[in-house]
């Protein structure tokens, strides 16, 4: 058996018989355009979905915590950094997807909360160094263990570990031809 039928016979999760909704955007397409390869949609078109899906999940969970992606997104970012967790305000603007006002209004939201502090380089006035605070560290260690949690159940509901192992492999290679590589390691 051919690895596309397999994967077409693979059994879908608990309390799924059939095909889902893209299987039947895909049919009508093929049905009333037969001259366009529509195959692509079954790909795009689920990851899209699963995206918006997981997107929803995940702002509720942040909402329980009075947080959001960006407020994650920053705290992680310098949590990651290991300790003293500190980066500059340039080095978050650079790895975010958000302009440098974003970053800038953000952190004044962090800066409020108690979540960061701001220190300015003596050396050079221009830059701003951005460091978690104790509670900043406590909240960000708490959102990344429910959310990870939360993750895993999701995938493990849908896939087994060598399915996730495979999928992971084929997201990274369709993402790393939409993203720039990253030269700086």
């Amino acid at each position: 058996m051919s690895a596309a039928a397999e994967d077409a016979a693979a059994p879908l999760p608990k309390g799924h018989s059939e095909g889902d909704s893209i299987d039947r955007v895909e049919a009508d397409w093929r049905r009333e355009r037969p001259d366009i390869d529509v195959s692509s949609m079954g790909v795009v078109s689920r990851i899209w979905r699963i995206g918006r899906h997981l997107e929803q999940l995940r702002k509720a969970q942040l909402n329980e915590f009075e947080s959001d992606r960006g407020t994650i997104d920053v705290l992680g970012m310098l949590r990651r950094a290991g300790p003293p967790y500190r980066r500059s305000a340039g080095e978050l603007t650079q790895s975010s997807l958000i302009t440098a006002g974003g970053v800038s209004q953000r952190l004044d939201k962090l800066e409020r909360a108690g979540l960061i502090t701001r220190h300015v380089d003596t050396s050079d006035r221009r830059r701003v160094d951005v460091e978690l605070t104790k509670a900043g560290v406590e909240l960000v260690d708490a959102l990344l263990a429910g959310l990870m949690d939360h993750d895993t159940k999701v995938l493990e509901q849908a896939l087994t570990p060598t399915e996730q192992r495979r999928l992971t492999t084929l997201l990274r290679k369709v993402l790393v031809t939409l993203e720039p590589s990253d030269s700086s390691g």
